[in-house]
């Protein structure tokens, strides 16, 4: 790989953009070469690049990339995946990776054609006790894992201030994929099929409980069904001066794991918790990570894969469809 790497940035409506961002200002090597928006959010970016456009059509077809972090709306990031990777290009893509399960496989499909890396970003992913909940289930430390609770939100995208550009598409059910069902049903979605693989069937519950202006949902309440165990998430935008910290709690047959604001911990019976000491990660920077994925042809691991995010869009696409007929789903 070339010693410089020209960066592209498709897209500035996600409101997560800014960090990553500054994550690639810390890759060595990387160029800021042109970022693409038509939102006045292009005048907070500009700064930063070497060219600016309006059309992220346009930008693709004038500029040469090494790497396109791909922060639009949960449809248009689809549309930019499939038409950078047909040049070439591997694409850093923030969550939920797409607004339905359709297009997850458009944009797979077009990186199996291409050749070149895709990952889709949480900013879950870079926590130790993601990974350290993974290895304890794996190596049995708690038994048979029969049942995860996973809840997830805040008291809303207005509420705490987004931009407008970030609100704007975020309630908009198409762009979006759904409400606080899209936005943090997929984290728990994501964790649940990186843990325990596809459920055999999905039930959900969603509504707007809360607000006074209309969305499709501010909260859902989405049950997975496995074999021998069963998964219980949440997704709100309606939680209000309450722990608003992603914290899993996974019971197994034997014990019992829990996460309290990043720290893991085993309980067992008779015996006072156990503070599992959180393996560092080699890389924790997101745009470092990817950039070594590009440069070894490596997959992205973890639920920075593109299969297993986009079979967290499968889960929620059978939440949705099961939200409305009463019924449970298979994914």
């Amino acid at each position: 790989m070339a010693d410089v790497i020209r960066v592209g940035v498709a897209g500035l409506t996600h409101g997560h953009v800014w960090g990553l961002i500054d994550a690639w200002k810390k890759v060595p090597g990387a160029r800021l070469v042109a970022v693409a928006d038509e939102t006045p959010l292009l005048e907070n970016a500009m700064l930063d690049f070497d060219k600016s456009y309006e059309s992220w059509r346009e930008m693709l077809a004038n500029e040469q990339f090494d790497a396109l972090l791909v922060t639009s709306n949960n449809v248009e990031s689809t549309e930019i995946v499939v038409e950078a990777m047909k040049l070439g290009i591997p694409c850093l893509v923030e969550k939920a990776m797409a607004a339905n399960a359709a297009d997850a496989d458009r944009m797979l499909a077009a990186q199996k054609e291409s050749g070149k890396t895709l990952m889709i970003n949480w900013p879950m992913a870079w926590n130790p006790w993601v990974y350290d909940v993974k290895s304890q289930i794996d190596s049995g430390a708690i038994g048979q894992a029969f049942h995860m609770r996973f809840r997830n939100g805040h008291s809303g995208p207005k509420e705490i201030g987004c931009d407008e550009y970030f609100v704007g598409w975020l309630y908009d059910e198409k762009l979006n994929g759904g409400g606080a069902i899209a936005d943090f049903g997929s984290y728990g979605a994501v964790l649940a099929r990186y843990y325990f693989g596809m459920p055999d069937s999905v039930y959900c519950v969603r509504g707007n409980y809360t607000k006074d202006y209309d969305v499709c949902d501010d909260h859902a309440l989405i049950t997975l069904k496995y074999p021998k165990m069963s998964v219980s998430l949440e997704g709100t935008w309606a939680t209000a001066a309450f722990d608003q910290s992603a914290n899993p709690v996974v019971h197994g047959k034997s014990g019992t794991l829990a996460v309290y604001a990043g720290q893991v911990k085993k309980h067992l019976p008779g015996v006072e918790a156990e503070e599992i000491a959180a393996t560092p990660l080699e890389v924790s920077n997101p745009a470092i990570y990817f950039m070594e994925c590009v440069k070894n042809g490596t997959t992205p691991e973890g639920i920075r894969n593109p299969e297993i995010a986009a079979d967290a869009c499968r889960i929620l696409d059978a939440a949705i469809k099961s939200s409305a007929t009463g019924c449970a789903v298979a994914p």
